[in-house]
């Protein structure tokens, strides 16, 4: 499974990469045409750029809670539900340990 979230990682990032020359060519294609300024092109890539990274961190939140749903649907724990256990076991440990305590005390009596 972690070479899996490796390999979309990676091409998470590849695409972010291609994108920003991809965007730099458009802007560059455009100040070259006289479309635009070269000051309007930077504007323009910065808010091109912010919006890619707006779309992949949507994206990748939605990921997210596919790969939680189906985690879920296979039955697998959550990080939180292991923290909740814990959690349950080390407050029986504690209650076993005061309860043992307690017969001790009495036995010597």
């Amino acid at each position: 499974m972690n070479e899996m979230l490796k390999k979309g990682f990676f091409l998470g990032l590849g695409a972010a990469s291609y994108g920003k020359e991809k965007v730099q060519q458009y802007v560059d294609d455009l100040v070259s045409k006289g479309k635009i300024t070269p000051r309007e092109a930077e504007q323009w890539k910065d808010e091109l750029v912010k919006r890619g990274v707006d779309t992949q961190s949507e994206w990748t939140g939605q990921a997210k809670d596919k790969m939680q749903d189906s985690f879920k649907e296979m039955g697998l724990a959550t990080e939180k539900d292991i923290e909740r256990i814990e959690e349950k076991l080390h407050s029986l440990e504690q209650q076993l340990s005061t309860d043992n305590h307690n017969r001790t005390d009495d036995e010597k009596q």
